[in-house]
């Protein structure tokens, strides 16, 4: 849970800062009162050179008010390294103090764990020197107890950090919390509820803004999926229901071999019609969902319609005299898949003459299919565009009035269109496809 590891993260990176903090102030403290100690050391060795003085040419030690209280830890040897003064006790700190009187430099040396010592020689005659202990327990005692109370204050600022830290991380992510759930619920009842909080500002409204934008992305392709359902169930409907027919119609009798050839050639046409309008609405779907942005020549495109022409058993006019270096923005199966509803068009409409013509219309390639049929009436230029609807010219049970439809979508898709015209000399379909 991302709770979880934030305050974690946040935790963990608080008593690492806090445990670095207290090892610096105990090297720091630990510096300072060796430090300390050593001065002390100085001061007393000090203290106790000023008792020294002179007997007969020899060292001795004056006597002051306070020579119990110097006498402890302080020793005075001669030149000779014989003591002159200092503590009756004999062991390890005694004999370091012997070794370190016959030094003739200052010199700090410690006697185990809890002793520390330090050397003065005296230059001004008579020589001596003068040694000077001095116990580090209440130093280690300060150390530790300084420790101690950082160690437990680092603990009491560490489980208060991680209270705050996970009390603010709880707060800071309970909109985000609760603006998942409300994006869940819309996504599966109600899909056109959006949070609309305005330009992305910061990171909360950045997240509902990104919400928005994707409960807007699954209402477009459940519309689309939905549209397409529908589009399919009616643009199958008519096929379907000729298919039927035929086929009861051939089985209610017996008939002559010639009647159900005709019968099983209208199945196979209803069947070919329900193919290309299947490959049509899924061609169209991709389109829709993941845009292609290929490019074809005009020529290409050319040569793909007199194929088709020639397929049917009849040939087309191309005139590409305008078109001179042409390409389109578009996919070739796209336009191919576009241009085809109008070239049927044409071909069950036409007389005896089909043409295509090419030319450049600003930023788009103009691909004008026309033929010597009836045409279209001024009042169903629009209404043919529209799944279903057929023209006057159209004969009961030819085709089912989804060509143009198609093709108008598809085109739509490609950032085109499809626009019948009216032409005293026939029908006339236009292509706008953007321009490569």
């Amino acid at each position: 849970m991302i709770r979880r590891k934030l305050v974690a993260a946040a935790t963990v990176t608080l008593a690492v800062a806090l445990l670095t903090l207290t090892a610096g102030l105990y090297v720091v403290l630990s510096w300072r009162l060796e430090s300390d100690a050593d001065n002390v050391l100085r001061d007393r060795a000090a203290a106790a050179a000023s008792t020294v003085t002179s007997s007969q040419g020899r060292p001795s030690v004056r006597e002051t008010p306070y020579d119990e209280a110097l006498d402890n830890g302080v020793w005075v040897f001669d030149a000779g390294g014989a003591k002159i003064s200092g503590p009756a006790a004999t062991g390890t700190v005694d004999q370091t103090a012997r070794r370190l009187g016959g030094s003739v430099h200052t010199a700090f040396h410690d006697a185990g764990d809890d002793i520390r010592m330090y050397a003065l020689p005296l230059r001004d005659e008579p020589y001596a020197v003068v040694v000077v202990a001095l116990s580090r327990r209440p130093y280690e005692h300060a150390e530790r107890t300084t420790l101690i109370g950082a160690l437990g204050f680092d603990a009491l600022v560490l489980a208060f950090g991680a209270w705050f830290v996970r009390r603010t991380v709880t707060q800071a992510l309970r909109p985000v919390a609760q603006m998942t759930a409300q994006a869940a619920r819309w996504s599966e009842r109600d899909l056109d509820r959006r949070f609309d909080l305005g330009p992305p500002a910061d990171e909360l409204t950045g997240l509902a803004a990104t919400l928005d934008r994707m409960l807007g992305r699954i209402s477009a392709a459940l519309r689309h999926e939905q549209r397409l359902t529908a589009e399919m169930a009616h643009e199958l409907r008519t096929p379907l229901t000729r298919m039927r027919l035929e086929t009861e119609i051939a089985l209610r009798r017996d008939r002559p071999a010639a009647q159900y050839q005709n019968a099983l050639r209208a199945v196979l046409d209803s069947a070919d019609t329900m193919t290309t309008t299947l490959e049509t609405l899924i061609g169209l779907a991709q389109q829709e969902i993941n845009p292609t942005t290929g490019t074809t020549p005009v020529s290409d495109v050319a040569a793909d319609a007199a194929r088709t022409c020639r397929d049917q058993g009849r040939e087309i006019d191309v005139d590409l005299s305008q078109a001179a270096g042409l390409v389109v923005g578009c996919d070739r199966e796209v336009i191919a898949r576009t241009l085809q509803p109008l070239l049927d068009n044409a071909l069950r409409y036409s007389r005896t003459a089909i043409s295509l013509r090419v030319t450049s219309s600003g930023s788009d390639v103009l691909f004008s299919v026309g033929d010597d049929g009836p045409g279209f009436h001024p009042g169903e230029l629009h209404a043919v565009l529209t799944p279903g609807t057929q023209g006057h010219a159209a004969s009961p049970g030819q085709g089912a009035g989804l060509g143009l439809a198609l093709a108008g979508r598809l085109a739509r898709s490609a950032g085109g269109g499809v626009t019948p015209r009216l032409s005293g000399d026939g029908g006339l379909v236009e292509l706008r496809l953007p321009a490569a």
